[in-house]
């Protein structure tokens, strides 16, 4: 039998030695694998054996991690130095008297006024955005929001195509011509040209 710093197995089995920084211990089979692992004995009175393998290896780096992301969750935000800019909410404005309707700052065509923006709009539209540009109802729709503050504008679309009747929920009434600058058909965009009230 090969003494160990801990003296021999008290039940007189022997087991093979696991190095360790200082000395050697001897231990039992059974105690070499209880749970899939090797128990290290630290010579130290615990209530549960340290275990190494695999699964408490896991287990440690999975709380360490969890750990980890908790605190990072917890530590507060740095301060704004001098040199950062700091938010600065925007100063309440109430509405101007003078400013009963907000068709004066509507130009048309609508929403492009030059072809040179019509030419953006419609590459806007080819990459994905925008889509409500392809739709005559939608754009008259947006452009009874923009000029005249009608959130809720119902659409009907005129038997031609390229006009539109727009009414909002009081029975205000406009009608607006519309036109494609550009492309024509299903893929290219819509402008309002002209309206009637």
């Amino acid at each position: 039998m090969i003494p160990t710093a801990r003296g021999s197995p008290p039940n007189g089995e022997v087991g093979h030695a696991i190095p360790r920084t200082r000395g050697t211990c001897r231990l039992s089979t059974a105690q070499l694998r209880p749970y899939g692992g090797a128990v290290i004995a630290t010579g130290r009175r615990t209530s549960r054996p340290i275990v190494a393998g695999r699964v408490a290896a896991g287990r440690i780096v999975t709380a360490g991690v969890l750990a980890a992301f908790v605190l990072a969750g917890c530590a507060p935000a740095p301060a704004p130095g001098p040199d950062v800019a700091r938010p600065v909410p925007p100063a309440p404005t109430a509405p101007a008297p003078e400013q009963a309707s907000a068709a004066a700052e509507v130009t048309l065509p609508w929403p492009a006024a030059t072809p040179e923006a019509a030419a953006e709009l419609q590459a806007q539209v080819d990459r994905g955005a925008q889509p409500w540009l392809l739709d005559p109802s939608e754009v008259a729709i947006a452009y009874a929001a923009a000029a005249h503050d009608w959130p809720d504008a119902e659409a009907y679309p005129g038997p031609d195509g390229t006009s539109v009747d727009v009414r909002n929920a009081d029975g205000e009434r406009l009608t607006l011509s519309l036109a494609q600058p550009g492309r024509t058909g299903s893929d290219g965009i819509w402008v309002v040209t002209a309206e009637q009230g």
